[in-house]
């Protein structure tokens, strides 16, 4: 039978056409490849095989159930899993002579035989499934040559010792230290008997980890941190183990710790950090008397603190970020020697702090913030250590007067004190031996600044990086501001400061908020290049827009809010702010049109990107490793002053409220696919409503309120699926309201005093009926569907589907087809039929083909 040329390129077309995968299983098989899996089938006992049974060397073996071929008709897939396959696959087998193999699946099968290292030859392995497949002893070497590995499982759920794999030589180390691109890595059921030390750590594995690494008697170290899709847990400890040090921080183990953690009595160092552990922190802890470092920190550990007492070697001890409770009396803190790191911060912890903490000898850095202890620091009594260099007792409820003996501590480097009811006058006299120090804050207590304190000299703070004083009832800048030359971190809101702003530059946040500051910005600011929040609100300056900020090219937080600024904003110099995210200059005198300008430089605000951690803006300090601080600012939401403790880097605000601006909403804010709010409101903004408000996917509260806007709502607005506040009240809008399921949740004061408005939310009704010009009258998408077009496609597709698919699986359908084909084709181009060509044409036929 000839195939004519003309038919066969006509099929291919359009088989390629509508799918490149077709175009990849169509390729005929190769007879070499047919060969090679003909070999291994009969090496085989395929009785039971339904698979195997149906390979036959009549067909195309690209056609076999378990084959898939690449275009050239190579073997790039094998699935003979669960086929009940029996039999010995030795080094020779001719399975390891298909090279080309890039997905290869024996699970579920009995090839009772030692595992082969004919797996080396198949190279472009990208998936190797052999669970439950029967191999037996060694892992050999050659699967850590299979470099493009992806996903490898060689577990066993059998359990039995004729079954499990050996991890031996090599190792769990070896084997995988070479294949650089695995991401899941199966082992369950295997032997790890002479595996002493195992580190995984920063792979990106994902998957089970499997139990059975832990069983094994001679391993002492394990670490498979860093691996944020690694799952596991710890079900049961092995008896008399000899591990030393476990860590799987920053992984997804989960569950709760068994009591049976008492079996690692050679244990000197766990660390299961930001992981997924739940539950009581076991008791049977108490009795690892060998650990010197312990880290349960940011999990969902609950319940009360067991005692620590007699961990007498415990160096470092961190618990912090969970939910755990009640007092931490139960450990006598002065019966730990050696205790240097003590992180208890981010629970609910509460009664008194122990005095003992402030007397140990050796403790060095204390966090117990953000938690519920109460009550003073009368009791401590006697000297106090003089090792500590991190205090930081944050946002609890202590309460009493100010404890003065922690100004004694020299060391003291990092001091946080704020949110508590301290009260009492902190004399001049206090700082004087703080002279390490490079972190205060003692903002939100009922302190009051004694006001020689605003003449302290220069010595005092030679190294101080962070000031906070927030709420301290100040009244005028420290005079030694101007000389701490390593400051970057200044908050001074919430007092009753008057006159100018001090001329300070190296920061890189500012906060002033809420003070009586008067007269211009310092033009010094200018020099300030780091500068990343600038808060300024709330305040008493007079002056213009500060246009001389052109070279904070970090800044990331502008607020100006409610001050006596005014002019317009469009600068003259070259103002580029392109990490700009927040900025309020609402409540003051702004006038002019709004600057397309310097908005088309913004761009953190077009940046539509997804962070998975929600980083926010911190400032690292360079002597303490592991501490940061953290910017916060107050934005207005909603008609509600909220403040961010966090500033996310990917919440992007704008609020131009309450000024004089005037002419059209610019058309550079079409670009900010990243806004989340946008407040226009009280000003005297014309023209429309623009369009381009509607593509902005983040935007969840838009106020253009009190403005002279005009003409209709635009329907895009009903396509802004998270917006939950929406104000376009006294404007002179006009038109139906958009029909649209977001648009109609809002209530009516959203719409009212626009005297052209009608239909619902409002009470107004229009007097013509609702079109499909008005938004979706069904959906409330936005889209409207036309089943008419919809039918003819669904025909097509199912039509060209009836032909393609039965050529490509059907021999003898294909035959038939081209047959057919030829005869259409010679009926309308006779000059194509080879019947009618001359005879120097047929002697190109290949002799022995039948017409």
């Amino acid at each position: 039978m000839r195939i004519s040329l003309v038919s066969w390129f006509f099929s291919l077309y359009i088989a390629a056409f509508f799918s490149m995968a077709v175009l990849s299983v169509s390729g005929q098989c190769q007879s070499h490849q047919q060969e090679l899996l003909l070999g291994l089938k009969y090496s085989l006992d395929f009785s039971l095989s339904e698979k195997l049974g149906k390979w036959n060397q009549g067909t195309d073996c690209c056609s076999w159930d378990g084959i898939i071929c690449d275009a050239s008709g190579r073997v790039i897939g094998l699935d003979l899993s669960s086929q009940s396959i029996s039999g010995e696959i030795n080094n020779s087998n001719s399975l390891f002579r298909l090279q080309h193999l890039q997905q290869l699946n024996l699970a579920y099968n009995t090839f009772i035989s030692e595992f082969p290292s004919g797996f080396e030859n198949l190279t472009n392995l990208s998936y190797l499934n052999l669970s439950n497949a029967g191999f037996t002893e060694q892992i050999p070497v050659g699967i850590s040559y299979l470099t493009k590995l992806v996903t490898l499982d060689l577990s066993s759920s059998l359990h039995t010792p004729a079954t499990l794999l050996k991890l031996e030589k090599p190792n769990l180390k070896m084997l995988v230290r070479n294949l650089s691109r695995l991401r899941n890595l199966y082992l369950d059921g295997t032997k790890f008997q002479n595996l002493t030390s195992l580190h995984l750590a920063q792979n990106n594995f994902s998957g089970r980890a499997p139990e059975e690494i832990l069983q094994s008697p001679k391993l002492q170290t394990l670490d498979l941190s860093s691996n944020r899709f690694l799952r596991g847990s710890f079900q049961n400890f092995p008896a008399n183990a000899s591990l030393q040090s476990l860590v799987v921080s920053g992984t997804d183990f989960g569950g709760q710790l068994p009591e049976s953690i008492v079996n690692l009595g050679q244990l000197t160092r766990i660390k299961l950090g930001n992981c997924k552990f739940t539950g009581p922190i076991p008791k049977t802890l108490e009795k690892l008397t060998q650990l010197i470092y312990l880290d349960f920190s940011s999990n969902s550990f609950s319940g009360p603190l067991p005692s620590f007492t007699s961990l007498r070697n415990l160096k470092e001890l961190f618990l912090y970020g969970n939910q755990l409770n009640g007092s931490i009396l139960s450990t006598n803190w002065s019966s730990l020697p050696n205790l240097v790191s003590l992180g208890l911060g981010q629970n609910s912890f509460s009664g008194t702090v122990p005095p003992t903490l402030f007397q140990s000898e050796s403790l060095k850095v204390m966090d117990l913030a953000e938690n519920q202890f109460s009550g003073g620091f009368g009791e401590v009594k006697g000297e106090v250590s003089l090792q500590l260099e991190v205090i930081d007792l944050n946002h609890n409820g202590l309460q009493g007067q100010f404890p003065m003996f922690v100004f004694e501590i020299e060391r003291l480097r990092y001091l946080s004190l704020s949110w508590n009811k301290f009260s009492g006058v902190i004399p001049l006299s206090a700082f004087q031996k703080l002279k390490n120090l490079s972190s205060l804050d003692l903002s939100y207590n009922n302190l009051s600044v004694d006001s020689s304190f605003t003449n302290l000299p220069l010595p005092n703070f030679p190294n101080i990086y962070r000031l906070n004083l927030a709420s301290c009832n100040l009244t005028k800048f420290p005079e030694f501001l101007k000389n701490l030359s390593f400051l970057q971190i200044l908050d001074l809101s919430n007092n009753r400061i008057h006159g100018q702003i001090s001329k300070h530059c190296g920061l890189q946040t500012l906060d002033l908020n809420h003070n009586r500051l008067g007269g211009k910005v310092p033009k010094s600011l200018a020099n300030c290049r780091m500068l990343e929040v600038l808060d300024l609100g709330n305040n008493q300056i007079d002056d213009t827009f500060p246009c001389h900020l052109n070279s904070t090219s970090e800044l990331h937080v502008l607020v100006l809010r409610s001050n006596n600024f005014r002019g317009d904003v469009n600068c003259a110099a070259n103002i580029t702010w392109p990490m700009l995210q927040i900025i309020d200059l609402a409540s003051n005198s702004f006038s002019g049109k709004l600057p397309q300008g310097l908005l088309m430089t913004w761009n953190s605000m077009k940046a539509n990107k997804v962070e998975p951690y929600s980083p926010h803006l911190r400032f690292e300090f360079p002597l303490l490793t592991g501490i940061y601080f953290q910017d916060s600012v107050r934005v207005t939401m909603k008609g509600l002053e909220l403040e961010l403790v966090k500033i996310q880097t990917f919440f992007t605000s704008i609020d131009f409220s309450s000024n004089k601006f005037e002419g059209h909403i610019p058309e550079a804010i079409g670009d900010f696919k990243a806004l989340y709010l946008l407040n226009l409101s009280n000003n005297a903004l014309t023209g429309p409503v623009p369009s381009f408000l509607g593509y902005l996917p983040k935007l969840e509260a838009l106020d253009l309120s009190n403005n002279h806007l005009a003409g209709q709502i635009p329907l895009q607005l009903a396509n802004l699926n998270f917006l939950s506040f929406l104000n376009l009240s006294d404007n002179e809008l006009t038109g139906r309201i958009p029909l649209g399921t977001q648009i109609q949740l809002f209530s009516e004061a959203s719409f009212e005093n626009n005297a052209g408005l009608c239909g619902p939310p409002l009470e107004v009704q229009c007097d013509s009926p609702p079109t499909s010009e008005d938004g979706p009258l069904n959906s409330g998408t936005g889209n409207h569907i036309n089943w008419n077009f919809v039918s003819v496609e669904i025909g097509f597709v199912c039509g060209i589907g009836a032909v393609i698919l039965p050529l490509m699986f059907c021999k003898r359908w294909r035959i038939r087809y081209y047959k057919c084909t030829d005869r259409v084709l010679y009926k309308f181009f006779p000059k194509l039929d080879p019947r009618n060509r001359t005879r120097r044409t047929t002697s190109h036929w290949i002799p022995g083909r039948r017409m």
